[in-house]
């Protein structure tokens, strides 16, 4: 999977997500969101995300990332550097969340998600919305995670699923992956942002700075 993702110039794919939210009292919310990520490499990246809490846009050109909250309206951009991989790094270390199905947008997804496995095994070949996956089994020492891998000439991830097994309640993301599209017809605009007229201009905030609690913990 990995070294057929990193073999790929560009590519989308549009991802439904499941997460759980815990409440004080340990009762479990589930929400939902639908996300859909283009890739060119080396450096343009473009990601549209609408769900129950929030809907948002990140654009990346290759010089700066911009993140429009478009429920709010406003955005926010900043100089990073200048490749995915780099600039995903970047962002993740300077506000302390990251989304699990970023890792298949770096330049080696199968490095980026076996960096910190402590262990796994293979649990068999199962189907996926009709498609049959190999099914893989991980653990790390803050999640567990599962993925399936589409068994053919295309071996893309079809699912994922992440237990934070040390969070309270063990919450888990999950995320069924499809659409992909490795011939997409990508215009340099496309990964160029441009603020409408009445959105507003904010500053990012670090993570020690942000009142709010991180999206989502990065288990790598």
């Amino acid at each position: 999977m990995g070294t057929f993702l990193s073999s790929a110039g560009a590519y989308s794919f549009e991802a439904e997500l499941e997460y759980d939210a815990v409440m004080a009292d340990g009762q479990k919310i589930l929400y939902g969101a639908r996300s859909r990520m283009w890739i060119r490499r080396p450096d343009r990246m473009r990601a549209d995300y609408v769900g129950d809490e929030r809907e948002s846009r990140v654009v990346y050109n290759g010089r700066t990332i911009t993140i429009h909250d478009l429920g709010r309206n406003v955005y926010a951009s900043s100089e990073v550097p200048p490749s995915i991989d780099d600039a995903l790094d970047w962002v993740f270390d300077q506000f302390g969340f990251s989304v699990p199905i970023a890792d298949f947008v770096y330049a080696d997804p199968g490095e980026v998600l076996l960096a910190s496995v402590d262990g796994g095994h293979y649990a068999g070949r199962h189907a996926v919305d009709g498609v049959m996956c190999h099914h893989l089994v991980f653990t790390q020492e803050l999640i567990d995670w599962q993925i399936w891998i589409e068994d053919g000439p295309q071996p893309v991830p079809r699912k994922l699923v992440v237990t934070y097994k040390n969070e309270p309640g063990s919450p888990q993301y999950i995320a069924r992956i499809g659409s992909w599209d490795f011939e997409p017809r990508l215009s340099e605009s496309f990964f160029e942002y441009r603020p409408p007229a009445d959105a507003g201009a904010i500053e990012f905030l670090t993570d020690t700075e942000n009142p709010l609690e991180p999206l989502e913990e990065d288990p790598r």
